[in-house]
């Protein structure tokens, strides 16, 4: 009996996620990141230590990374074309916390990203870098 069920799972598996399909990954790297001042001029944020690779699923819309991590919840707002950029939603509860944008539109293996950062306080701020 325990053979059919763990049979039964693998082909329920397989029927899920055929053989030879593998999940598409956006593999990030953060160059800079930004804070608006009380001046309201763009400088650079305090140095923070953190890991500054980043994966986005361009299926779920699932981002992790260090600069991340507060989300528990993503989604796809628009898919990435030669005419759009990516764009992804990250969620704590439902409180949007992310908002990723990959210029999927440009030509050539390096795509921009930029990532909006939102806090509890309505502060702002960004990280870019390069996506592959």
């Amino acid at each position: 009996m325990k053979l059919n069920t763990t049979f039964a799972a693998i082909m329920a598996a397989l029927a899920v996620c055929p053989t030879g399909a593998v999940a598409e990954i956006y593999s990030c790297e953060i160059k800079e990141w930004v804070r608006v001042n009380d001046e309201g001029l763009v400088r650079p944020a305090p140095s923070a230590p953190f890991k500054r690779q980043v994966s986005i699923d361009k299926e779920t819309g699932n981002a992790v990374g260090d600069a991340l991590s507060a989300a528990n919840r993503w989604e796809v707002a628009q898919k990435g074309s030669q005419e759009n950029a990516f764009v992804t939603l990250g969620y704590a509860g439902s409180r949007l916390l992310y908002e990723i944008a990959v210029y999927e539109f440009k030509i050539g293996r390096e795509k921009p990203l930029i990532i909006a950062i939102r806090s509890h306080r309505g502060l702002f701020s960004a990280l870019s870098g390069i996506c592959q």
